[in-house]
């Protein structure tokens, strides 16, 4: 039995999954990491309040991974709810605009609630 799909409505607030993977961090110091690329990281990330974005959860895969990312391409995930494609713009080139992309690659993928189990706010 088929299920009828409408066309899929655009969520207010948009739904975005930010992939983040560590690149260069690799090849930096622990004094380096500590001192400076740690806490522009933990910066920037509190700074996409900024943009009216609010945090609905995160995945870390250090359980059980250690080192590059693999075929994934993520070492972690970060989920928002982001009022506006322009914040989800600015979000991502917070990176780019710090050096942080150096360090770090994100990727932002932008979706919808899941309708089986949340009901998106529209």
């Amino acid at each position: 039995m088929a299920i009828e799909h409408d066309i899929p409505k655009i969520p207010t607030p948009l739904r975005v999954l930010f992939e983040f993977e560590s690149t260069g961090w690799f090849e930096t110091s622990q004094e380096e990491r500590k001192e400076s690329i740690l806490p522009k990281l933990s910066e920037i990330l509190a700074g996409w309040e900024q943009y009216g974005a609010r945090m609905v959860g995160t995945i870390d895969r250090d359980i059980f991974t250690a080192g590059a990312a693999g075929s994934k391409g993520w070492h972690a995930c970060l989920l928002y709810d982001v009022p506006t494609w322009e914040a989800v713009a600015a979000m991502t080139n917070s990176f780019r605009a710090t050096g942080l992309d150096r360090y770090f690659r994100l990727e932002a993928i932008v979706g919808r609630p899941f309708f089986l189990l949340e009901k998106a706010e529209s």
